[in-house]
């Protein structure tokens, strides 16, 4: 091969490879990490064409603002991108910056390109944002929390994320996995487990307990039995059934740990269903979801009970 063909070859290789690569950094999907807050790192320029060109249309008003108030975007908004249908593609992740548009409380989104090659918005919530760890459908819920109120969970309900039960058939619509002993299977999932007493009759105990602690008995409680701090010894979830347990808003539920002979109530909050186990946890303890009328709330272990 002559000089000249060669250094064509060379320039046509250092070509390729810079274009693999630009290619690679625009569009890879970047994954968000289980339990960790989403942290956006991104800059308008590092999304790709399309990604931006979703962005205007999506956030049209926004845009208008801002170039009424020679507002750059990156100096309003934050972007990232996540992996969150685990199909290697990644949605765009787009956070508010306090300034313009707000200076407490801000908006984060997830905007979703369609089968169409349409954009939409599937997700707006206030607050900071992490990755729950549990599933609904198939897509990892999300939690929001904004200063000074309770964390949220935003769960996907086939088409967009939702934060309230309205409309929707608990259970089905999440497409909740059945648990098969109350001890964590290899994919490290936790359920809750009803119908049994445990190894050492943990679910007795805590009915007495609670019937104890009610001063009443134990006709209309239900058990389950979960582990939630991993230590190999059942927690049980007692839940309420009937009027003198439920009402609107719910039925009353338990969380109880059993030690030898004695049980402590880990937490007693109204819900509507059943509670959810997450992978994440808080110090020893998973978190747990609990739906209410303010939607789905995560309940966490401070060291002593359930909050």
């Amino acid at each position: 091969m002559d000089a000249p063909a060669s250094r064509l070859g060379a320039i046509m290789r250092l070509f390729l490879s810079i274009s693999a690569f630009v290619l690679l950094s625009a569009g890879t999907a970047m994954a968000c990490t289980v339990g960790d807050q989403i942290n956006p790192d991104l800059t308008f320029q590092d999304l790709t064409p399309t990604e931006r060109e979703g962005f205007e249309t999506l956030f049209s008003a926004e845009r208008t603002v801002m170039s009424s108030e020679n507002v750059a975007v990156d100096d309003a908004f934050a972007f990232d991108r996540c992996d969150l249908a685990g199909d290697g593609i990644g949605l765009i992740m787009v956070f508010a910056k306090p300034g313009l548009f707000c200076e407490t409380g801000c908006l984060g989104w997830a905007m979703n390109r369609t089968e169409d090659e349409d954009w939409q918005i599937i997700l707006a919530a206030e607050g900071n944002m992490s990755i729950a760890a549990s599933y609904s459908m198939g897509w990892p819920d999300l939690i929001a929390q904004a200063d000074g109120m309770p964390p949220i969970v935003h769960k996907y309900d086939g088409a967009s994320y939702r934060d309230e039960l309205e409309g929707l058939i608990y259970g089905e619509a999440f497409d909740l996995p059945e648990a098969v002993a109350w001890e964590a299977d290899e994919f490290g999932f936790v359920g809750i487990v009803p119908g049994s007493a445990g190894p050492n009759g943990e679910a007795v105990i805590a009915l007495d307990a609670v019937a104890e602690n009610l001063s009443t008995v134990i006709d209309g409680l239900l058990t389950g039995l979960t582990d939630l701090n991993g230590d190999s010894i059942p927690e049980v979830i007692i839940q309420g059934e009937g009027p003198e347990y439920c009402a609107a808003e719910g039925c009353r539920t338990w969380i109880i740990s059993v030690s030898g002979p004695d049980a402590t109530i880990l937490a007693d909050v109204t819900a509507q269903g059943s509670l959810e186990i997450a992978s994440s946890a808080s110090g020893a303890y998973r978190d747990v979801i609990v739906w209410g009328d303010a939607g789905a709330q995560v309940l966490r272990h401070d060291g002593e009970v359930y909050r």
